[in-house]
């Protein structure tokens, strides 16, 4: 369908695909960017391998379920060789370690984010069985100490990385790779001001990392995409 173009599946929401819609487009490789409307999902969520999105449907067929894996496929697909580079073992593990502190950020923010949603999964009462103030001050203390302990703890991982890498381009040298596009996604959504009690100007006492950001972002393959969807 399509022309034989890739697809990919997901909500209207940038959430983990959209590392994998940036990849895609600085690696060259055209697709069919399919939103599935929250009316839609009860129906297709049966229809998923897992009961989750995203989902990738390549020309041939295959079905990839995982976003990293997508992340990853996208980044070996890139005819500069650059994003995951296939012949480079040294760089890719460079990628992967970098990757890891990524996931390892997203995972520290995880119980900040979802105690205002589920807080039943971290052993509070349900959403519906709380007093609107007290949940709120339990979200707030939660989220707060992020910022003061965990936020500045990866900032200062990442600046470090920056500098290693002579501190004017992008997190592991000259070149973009999949680790600044999946970066860039975790750490710019704590300046966007849309999670309760964690501030827009969070990150504006980490000058190296807000620089790194906009250099992603002015990345001319980046910005045609971000212009693109604007």
């Amino acid at each position: 369908s399509g022309g034989g173009k890739l697809q990919l599946h997901y909500f209207s929401i940038e959430g983990v695909a959209e590392q994998v819609r940036i990849a895609l487009s600085v690696a060259g490789i055209p697709f069919d960017d399919i939103r599935v409307p929250p009316s839609e999902w009860q129906t297709k969520k049966p229809t998923t391998k897992y009961g989750q999105l995203p989902e990738m449907i390549l020309p041939n067929g295959q079905l990839i379920t995982e976003s990293m894996a997508m992340l990853r496929l996208a980044g070996e697909a890139d005819s500069d060789g650059k994003l995951y580079p296939a012949s480079d073992v040294g760089m890719r593990l460079k990628i992967e370690e970098a990757l890891g502190l990524t996931a390892d950020l997203s995972r520290a923010w995880r119980p900040a984010l979802l105690i205002g949603m589920r807080p039943e999964k971290f052993g509070y009462p349900k959403k519906d069985d709380w007093a609107k103030d007290e949940m709120q001050a339990t979200v707030k203390k939660v989220r707060e100490e992020f910022l003061a302990e965990e936020l500045p703890k990866f900032l200062g991982f990442y600046a470090g990385l920056i500098k290693e890498a002579g501190g004017n381009a992008f997190l592991l040298g000259e070149d973009l790779t999949i680790a600044d596009i999946a970066a860039y996604q975790v750490i710019n959504y704590f300046r966007k001001g849309i999670a309760d009690h964690v501030p827009a100007d969070c990150l504006d006492s980490y000058p190296e990392v807000v620089a790194f950001l906009k250099r992603v972002e002015e990345h001319p393959k980046v910005a045609a995409y971000k212009a693109s969807k604007a």
